[in-house]
């Protein structure tokens, strides 16, 4: 339930602002961005930079 959160918070950010994936990784609490793109990719199958391009 807690994942759901971080990926619907990680989403939102994503396509609601310019942000780059360093910085949303950190404003969502994680210290390793890579960590951050891996936890993404794992719950989505796609990496965040994706996400953002399939969606806009």
């Amino acid at each position: 339930m807690i994942n759901e959160h971080i990926l619907l918070e990680t989403k939102r950010y994503l396509l609601a602002t310019p942000n780059q994936i360093k910085d949303i990784a950190d404003q969502l609490g994680f210290e390793d961005p890579s960590y951050f793109i891996r936890f993404f990719k794992k719950h989505t199958g796609q990496s965040p930079q994706e996400f953002r391009t399939n969606f806009k």
